[in-house]
Protein backbone atom coordinates (compact mmCIF):
# COMPACT_ATOMS: atom_id res chain seq x y z
CA UNK A 1 0.00 0.00 0.00
CA UNK A 2 2.96 2.23 1.00
CA UNK A 3 4.20 1.68 -2.32
CA UNK A 4 0.99 2.25 -4.21
CA UNK A 5 0.79 5.80 -2.46
CA UNK A 6 4.10 6.53 -3.06
CA UNK A 7 3.82 6.10 -6.85
CA UNK A 8 0.84 8.23 -7.12
CA UNK A 9 2.36 10.87 -4.84
CA UNK A 10 5.42 10.89 -6.44
CA UNK A 11 4.83 10.57 -10.11
CA UNK A 12 1.43 12.46 -10.70
CA UNK A 13 2.26 14.79 -8.09
CA UNK A 14 5.24 16.14 -9.71
CA UNK A 15 4.04 18.89 -11.27
CA UNK A 16 2.40 19.78 -7.66
CA UNK A 17 6.30 19.57 -6.47
CA UNK A 18 7.57 21.20 -9.77
CA UNK A 19 5.16 24.65 -9.10
CA UNK A 20 6.16 24.79 -5.76
CA UNK A 21 10.16 24.56 -6.69
CA UNK A 22 10.96 21.11 -4.48
CA UNK A 23 13.54 19.41 -4.74
CA UNK A 24 13.25 15.71 -6.44
CA UNK A 25 14.81 14.39 -3.29
CA UNK A 26 12.77 16.39 -1.07
CA UNK A 27 10.17 14.87 -3.30
CA UNK A 28 10.80 11.77 -2.80
CA UNK A 29 10.98 11.29 1.23
CA UNK A 30 7.67 13.43 1.15
CA UNK A 31 5.93 10.82 -0.71
CA UNK A 32 7.55 7.85 0.68
CA UNK A 33 6.32 9.60 4.48
CA UNK A 34 2.41 10.26 3.23
CA UNK A 35 2.71 6.58 2.20
CA UNK A 36 3.81 5.37 5.58
CA UNK A 37 0.94 7.60 7.57
CA UNK A 38 -1.87 6.51 5.41
CA UNK A 39 -0.68 2.77 5.91
CA UNK A 40 -0.45 3.14 9.35
CA UNK A 41 -3.81 4.75 9.53
CA UNK A 42 -5.62 2.06 7.58
CA UNK A 43 -3.27 -0.18 10.05
CA UNK A 44 -5.02 1.41 13.25
CA UNK A 45 -8.48 1.52 12.06
CA UNK A 46 -8.77 -2.19 10.30
CA UNK A 47 -6.19 -3.49 12.63
CA UNK A 48 -5.04 -6.88 10.83
CA UNK A 49 -8.02 -7.34 9.19
CA UNK A 50 -7.92 -4.86 6.62
CA UNK A 51 -5.07 -6.73 5.21
CA UNK A 52 -6.80 -9.92 5.46
CA UNK A 53 -3.91 -11.94 7.72
CA UNK A 54 -7.17 -12.55 10.26
CA UNK A 55 -10.55 -13.14 9.17
CA UNK A 56 -12.84 -10.88 11.94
Amino acid sequence: MTAFVFIFVYYFGKPIFVNFGVSDRNRFFTAITIGFILETTVFAITGTSGYKMISP
